[in-house]
C-alpha cells in the first residue's frame, strides 16, 4: 500500500509554487506593456487595496478608454467581505483600472473563485501600487 502511494506522489505532476506574473494593459495600446514578478509585496498591496473595498461601481459602464489596468493574480484567493454591499467572496485575480486623465478615481474588477465578476469601489491609495510596477 504505501509503495503505490508512493508511486503515486512520485509520478503525480508538480504544482508550480510561483505565482502568475503581474501585468500592465494599456488600453491606448491594446497590449500588454509590462510584466512582473508576483511579489509578496504586490501580494501585500493587493490585499490593502481589498480592505479598503468600499462598494459595488454604480455606473452602468464605468469607461475602460485612456486606462492603465493592472493585474493582480492573488495567490493564495483573498476572502473579501463587505457587508453593506451584499459582498462576500474568494477573490482570485484583481485588476485596478486607474484613469490616464480626468476626474474618475481608481476601481477594481475581480474574479472570484467561483468565477463571477464584481466590480468595486476602493477608498485606498494607489501610490504604493504604481511605485512597485514603475508607473508615474
Amino acid at each position: 500500500m504505501w509503495l503505490i502511494l508512493s508511486l503515486a506522489l512520485f509520478f503525480s505532476p508538480v504544482v508550480a509554487t510561483t505565482a502568475e506574473p503581474v501585468e500592465i494593459f494599456d488600453s491606448d495600446q491594446q497590449k500588454v506593456v509590462a510584466t512582473f514578478d508576483n511579489t509578496e509585496a504586490l501580494q501585500e498591496e493587493a490585499q490593502q487595496l481589498l480592505k479598503s473595498v468600499s462598494g459595488r461601481v454604480l455606473e452602468l459602464n464605468p469607461s475602460l478608454d485612456h486606462v492603465l489596468i493592472v493585474k493582480i493574480p492573488l495567490t493564495p484567493p483573498k476572502k473579501l467581505v463587505v457587508p453593506s454591499a451584499g459582498i462576500q467572496f474568494d477573490i482570485a485575480e484583481m485588476f485596478v483600472i486607474m484613469p490616464k486623465q480626468g476626474s474618475r478615481p481608481p476601481w477594481l474588477i475581480l474574479h472570484t473563485k467561483q468565477y463571477e465578476t464584481v466590480v468595486v469601489e476602493f477608498s485606498g491609495s494607489v501610490k504604493k501600487l504604481r511605485e512597485q510596477v514603475h508607473l508615474p
